[in-house]
């Protein structure tokens, strides 16, 4: 008699319905074993295929939107598209760039950032760099703060964030150069800064509205 007939024994006297609960209790040990196994072989597995399970990487990308939180110094800018784009648009803000495109340092590990940092330090203005149709007017308290999407009749979409102030609405169309809203993300003084520890425009350039067709907008921008 084994382990499991002698716990069946003491639930049943009959010797018929031992043998039944004594193969159901084998069965469930059976399975949380396997389980358990199940969850120790993916959180002890390489980071990549956690990753993949688990989408953490589009997690930490969506997360990490600002590049005053980053380490960005001496990190080469990443071309992440073959994309070729006959026309090049004027720049969003008259600024300096404080973040790149692509990899970086965040709280210690390699992280992806899939736009630009432009900083004037001050409110100054947004232009839209093309033509196009307004998307998105919208409060992201955790990450972009206030932030505009655009379609452009070229074909791609832009994303300005941490916004001050919004002249737009969502629907209304815009043209090339129209000032769009004011730099922001200082927080305790600009409304809607989001996840920001300065003032700046954090710019993305995207093949679709999908965050994941993000490109490097320098592609895009005069030079």
């Amino acid at each position: 008699m084994n382990i499991f007939e002698r716990f069946a024994m003491i639930l049943t006297p009959s010797r018929k319905r031992r043998k039944m609960i004594s193969y159901v209790i084998v069965g469930i040990v059976i399975f949380f074993g396997i389980s358990i196994g199940a969850v120790i072989s993916i959180l002890t597995s390489p980071a990549e295929i956690r990753s993949s399970l688990f989408h953490w990487d589009e997690i930490k990308r969506a997360d990490a939107l600002d590049g005053n939180i980053a380490d960005c110094n001496g990190i080469p800018i990443i071309d992440s598209s073959p994309i070729q784009i006959s026309t090049t648009y004027p720049w969003p803000l008259n600024g300096t760039i404080t973040c790149q495109y692509g990899g970086r340092i965040l709280y210690g590990e390699d992280d992806f950032h899939g736009g630009i940092d432009i900083s004037t330090g001050k409110n100054d203005p947004v232009i839209s760099i093309a033509d196009g149709t307004v998307l998105r007017v919208q409060i992201d308290k955790k990450s972009y703060g206030l932030y505009l999407l655009i379609q452009h009749d070229a074909g791609f979409y832009t994303l300005s964030a941490h916004l001050a102030q919004s002249f737009v609405k969502e629907g209304e169309r815009v043209v090339q150069g129209q000032t769009i809203g004011l730099e922001g993300g200082e927080p305790g003084v600009d409304p809607y800064p989001g996840r920001s520890t300065g003032r700046h425009l954090h710019f993305e350039v995207r093949l679709t509205g999908d965050q994941n067709s993000r490109i490097n907008p320098l592609i895009v921008l005069n030079q």
